[in-house]
């Protein structure tokens, strides 16, 4: 029986190795902040002059935000369900940019999982830089589960 941080932390490491082999999170230059079975899932994005696109104003473009979330509520998915897993590929995702990015900052994403169905998983969150309260955007998602069987999960 694993205690509740050994827990956290085979959680963390899943995290972990699934951003350092999804491709691009890597070339977006995606690390873990924070994991949480209960809390949800904090992303960063890592400031690239790669990512801006608008090179007058220096702010970043909305599609590695898109991104960023996106793969943040996976994350967050993955936490829910933990120590089981599935295969959760996004079904529908709505953001809502609020304000531009400030330029040269690291943007965060935060994610959690409020509700999980057999079939779907509904996920909101939020980009921010520095504080949460002042998103830069907010987002809803829903990722359809697939329904892995347990012997396909034993064999990873």
């Amino acid at each position: 029986m694993s205690t509740p941080e050994e827990t956290e932390a085979r959680l963390r490491r899943l995290c972990e190795r699934f951003l350092g082999t999804v491709r691009h999170s890597i070339e977006l230059g995606m690390k873990l902040e924070e994991t949480s079975s209960r809390d949800g899932v904090t992303v960063r994005m890592v400031h690239s002059e790669r990512l801006v696109g608008n090179p007058w104003a220096g702010v970043v473009h909305g599609g590695p935000i898109l991104a960023l979330l996106d793969q943040t509520g996976g994350l967050a998915v993955a936490c829910r369900l933990f120590p089981d897993y599935d295969i959760t590929p996004t079904l529908d995702l709505r953001i809502d940019h609020l304000r531009r990015p400030e330029p040269g900052i690291d943007i965060m994403a935060w994610a959690e999982c409020y509700r999980l169905t057999a079939n779907v998983a509904f996920v909101r969150g939020c980009a921010y830089q520095g504080d949460r309260a002042d998103p830069v955007s907010t987002y809803t998602a829903t990722y359809m589960r697939l329904g892995l069987n347990k012997s396909m999960v034993k064999n990873r």
